[in-house]
């Protein structure tokens, strides 16, 4: 049976001989605030006379890997095998242990040096799993991301590189040296913290149709394209398919496949919504 990751909420490393939570990625909201349920966790931990891998709550269970330093646990909506969610649990602990098992013998306190972990865990459990055929489109604002930092920063900005509107998530895969599992992990932290969005690449059997753009967005693509720009929107008038008006209009068709996808990203033409 596979991860189902939409069931996960919360995941936590805590460091066991202090109780410190030296990495929180959230999933989901909670109606429990997440540190309240590290310091439950680690607290049943440390006194129980055996050991404990599963504490089953009314909404959600808590599933629990336990290393020499280090305790992983993983909030979830209840799921019917718990075996593959633990092997990827074992896979971060080992992992953890095995870079950073030594300066967690002797922790100073400082939690920000390991952030950058935050990668190793969204690989085994990322936020979403993209559609390989959608094509990622960069946004102007997103949210802070916490753990963009050291190479989770580098690495980003490599694969930002490869989202240009156009290229769609397969073929970045197969484009840019980083490992699948890599790009999808960055790919759904660059959704969920809303710096990219998805859309479908157009086909020409869609059929689009005029859309209210800016003026000033109008204008600029005027001035960008010329003429060709007021006969495709015209030609889109009535809504047709981009085959039809391919063949209606006397231009090179990669050029005005170029020129539709522009209109498309600026807003002056949409997909017409299917009945």
């Amino acid at each position: 049976m596979s991860v189902d990751t939409s069931k996960v909420r919360y995941v936590s490393l805590i460091r066991l001989e202090g109780g410190e939570s030296i990495l929180n990625i959230p999933y989901a909201e909670m109606s429990v605030d997440p540190d309240l349920i590290a310091g439950f966790v680690t607290a049943v931990i440390t006194f129980a006379n055996t050991p404990i891998r599963t504490i089953r709550k009314a909404a959600y269970d808590i599933l629990i890997e336990v290393g020499e330093t280090v305790l992983v646990l993983i909030v979830v909506d209840p799921v019917p095998d718990e075996t593959p969610y633990r092997k990827r649990l074992r896979r971060i602990l080992d992992s953890i242990e095995r870079e950073h098992g030594e300066k967690l013998k002797r922790f100073e306190g400082d939690v920000r040096r390991y952030r950058e972990f935050a990668l190793k865990v969204i690989c085994e459990f990322p936020f979403e799993t993209p559609d390989l055929n959608l094509v990622p489109v960069r946004r102007k604002m997103g949210i802070q991301i916490p753990f963009r930092v050291g190479e989770v920063d580098e690495k980003m900005e490599m694969l930002e590189a490869f989202i240009n509107g156009k290229r769609t998530v397969g073929e970045i895969m197969n484009l840019i040296e980083l490992p699948d599992e890599e790009v999808v992990a960055l790919l759904s932290a660059l959704h969920r913290y809303r710096w990219i969005e998805y859309k479908r690449r157009l086909t020409p059997e869609d059929i689009l149709v005029r859309r209210q753009c800016e003026d000033i967005e109008l204008d600029r693509l005027r001035q960008q394209f010329g003429s060709p720009l007021d006969d495709v929107l015209t030609a889109f008038g009535s809504g047709k398919k981009i085959a039809d008006v391919l063949n209606s209009l006397c231009y090179d068709q990669s050029a005005m496949w170029f020129l539709i996808n522009k209109l498309v990203e600026s807003g002056c033409l949409g997909v017409a919504e299917s009945k």
